[in-house]
């Protein structure tokens, strides 16, 4: 599969006292690149020659909502790639070697169908969640009338007076 480079994400960077080591303005979109590639602040904070702590607390100043915004976008595009890839492998699988005496020869595709069905179950919880999650939850604005108290859903799907 070919790489896509990560969007660029629109925003102003935060105008912080300058300093030889400090958070540049470059420095700032270099970092939200490359949050938005891997996901990984620690990664994304090494690769731009940064502390993981001056890159929280550039996060934590009151003038920095448009880097914490930034940084909040780039981690949402990261899941978004990852949910990707997970679908791509539960569709295609995963090569795994075969090797006989030493030597690969040869290889074979592995399904994995706890990823499969964790898939389904997140994306179509109405048709491949537990049967209890399917369910319709008693709603708390049911008014109660003379005097008797509210249904209850039972277990086994029925409705029944709760005395």
């Amino acid at each position: 599969m070919e790489q896509q480079p990560p969007p660029t994400i629109p925003f102003t960077p935060v105008a912080v006292r300058h300093r030889h080591d400090g958070w540049t303005p470059e420095k700032q979109v270099a970092f939200i690149e490359v949050l938005a590639e891997t996901g990984i602040v620690e990664e994304a904070c090494r690769r731009v020659g940064m502390s993981d702590s001056a890159a929280y607390a550039l996060r934590r100043l009151p003038r920095g909502a448009p880097f914490r915004r930034a940084w909040e976008a780039a981690l949402d595009y990261a899941l978004h790639r990852l949910e990707e890839e997970a679908v791509l492998r539960a569709r295609h699988g995963v090569a795994r070697p075969l090797f006989f005496k030493g030597e690969q020869v040869g290889e074979w595709r592995h399904f994995d169908e706890r990823l499969t069905m964790f898939l389904l179950r997140s994306r179509r919880p109405e048709r491949y969640g537990k049967w209890i999650d399917r369910m319709l939850a008693p709603t708390a604005d049911i008014e109660e009338s003379d005097g008797q108290s509210d249904p209850a859903i039972r277990l086994d799907g029925g409705i029944e007076e709760i005395m």
